[in-house]
């Protein structure tokens, strides 16, 4: 059904202007209300309750949703930044240099690690690994916490080298990690993840405690890992029990390789092949292990993208109200659903919207859209984050649908 063609203006070239594009994002802001459809009768629905403004969203500097998990989060902070800046603020290059070596260094560190980097802030950056979500479901996720923490401090001496070279001073850090309940908001001139909440600022309590190129983790994160079966193959130290650290109600641990060098590089080397396993076990993975969010306004669509999807053994969960949808979305494990198969065009809340909250709570999400639109350049000119492969221009046959759907599964 090509109802979508009649709420844009087609130019000559039967492609849609991009000031009609930006309202399915809400002139840019992901919040707010896109332009009602005079062709469209169905009623748009109140606004989901995984948002708790009560007023129109574009007034507001930070939107939070109604979505509260356990993270791990991280803050990374160089040791007397601003003495070593003042030093150097004769040469603005030279300070440019310092920064962005640190920051995109630790950046690539982060991201090998499975982390996101929520921002910066001057000498420091917060990240937190969002896949810490489920405690009892992915070890290897909090493994990566303690691995990249060692990591970062692993690459101090090559750090310094490059800085050397560059004629800059040494540099030196500290990093912190906690585990616990936090809120997730977003900004409104960004899409980006942020978090609040006690955890991340016990987190920024505690750095300090850790000496130079040194990690330390507050008990609560301690506690989780404890349990885990890697826990035996790195050194804790509680460093909470001088009168220096007793501001602390619980212990502050900070962390170590426990093996050498040699023993260190066979540990990492069977990780990496534990990796490739997992790699490997995904895509001999059978149909029935998937689970698949379908959302689409019109039912028709909907009943018929599950049937062809289920024929195929896929587990699917559907929903005609994107509202609805995103609600379902906020109560279940962020990493429950393997792929979401989703309209643009929705009424009260479009696809481009429910996206941008949907990778909020998980920035690792797979996302297929569905569209009758010729409009597939202009939209990924606007949201560069979504690539050609993950538009389904409508209507389209079965099997290259379910060839879509294998692909990005098999992923």
């Amino acid at each position: 059904m090509n109802r979508l063609n009649n709420d844009f203006s087609i130019d000559d070239n039967k492609s849609i202007k991009k000031d009609k594009i930006t309202n399915i994002a809400g002139e840019n802001n992901p919040y707010s209300t896109p332009l009602s459809n005079n062709n469209d009768n169905t009623t748009s629905s109140s606004s989901s309750s995984s948002s708790t403004s009560s007023s129109s969203s574009a007034d507001k500097q930070i939107t939070f949703f109604n979505y509260t998990h356990g993270y791990c989060v991280s803050i990374i902070d160089i040791v007397n930044s601003t003495k070593i800046t003042q030093e150097l603020v004769a040469s603005s290059n030279k300070i440019r240099n310092y920064y962005s070596i640190f920051l995109n260094t630790m950046a690539s560190i982060i991201k090998e690690h499975n982390g996101k980097v929520i921002k910066n802030a001057g000498d420091c950056l917060i990240y937190y690994f969002p896949k810490t979500v489920d405690t009892d479901v992915n070890e290897s996720a909090f493994q990566d916490v303690i691995d990249c923490g060692l990591a970062m401090i692993d690459a101090n001496s090559t750090l310094n080298k490059e800085f050397s070279k560059n004629g800059l001073p040494p540099i030196n850090y500290r990093i912190s990690a906690n585990y616990g309940k936090v809120e997730l908001a977003t900004s409104s001139n960004s899409n980006s993840v942020d978090l609040f909440g006690p955890t991340v600022n016990i987190c920024s309590k505690i750095n300090h405690l850790a000496l130079s190129n040194e990690m330390v983790i507050y008990n609560d994160l301690y506690n989780v890992i404890n349990k885990t079966s890697f826990f035996d193959d790195y050194c804790f130290k509680n460093i909470s029990q001088s009168d220096k650290y007793s501001t602390f109600p619980y212990p502050v641990y900070s962390v170590h390789h426990l093996y050498s060098p040699g023993q260190q590089k066979e540990m990492d080397n069977k990780k990496r092949q534990n990796n490739i396993a997992h790699k490997q076990n995904k895509l001999n993975q059978v149909n029935s292990s998937f689970n698949i969010l379908l959302i689409d306004d019109d039912k028709d669509i909907l009943f018929t993208f599950t049937t062809i999807i289920e024929g195929e053994d896929y587990k699917t969960t559907s929903f005609s109200d994107p509202n609805k949808a995103l609600d379902h979305f906020s109560q279940v494990s962020p990493y429950h659903y393997d792929l979401i198969i989703m309209d643009i065009r929705m009424p009260g809340l479009n696809g481009i919207q429910l996206y941008t909250k949907l990778k909020v709570m998980n920035p690792d999400i797979k996302v297929l859209f569905l569209s009758a639109l010729d409009a597939v350049e202009e939209l990924l000119s606007i949201f560069p984050d979504i690539k050609n492969s993950e538009i389904i221009r409508k209507p389209i046959e079965p099997q290259a649908l379910l060839l879509k759907v294998k692909t990005i599964l098999k992923t």
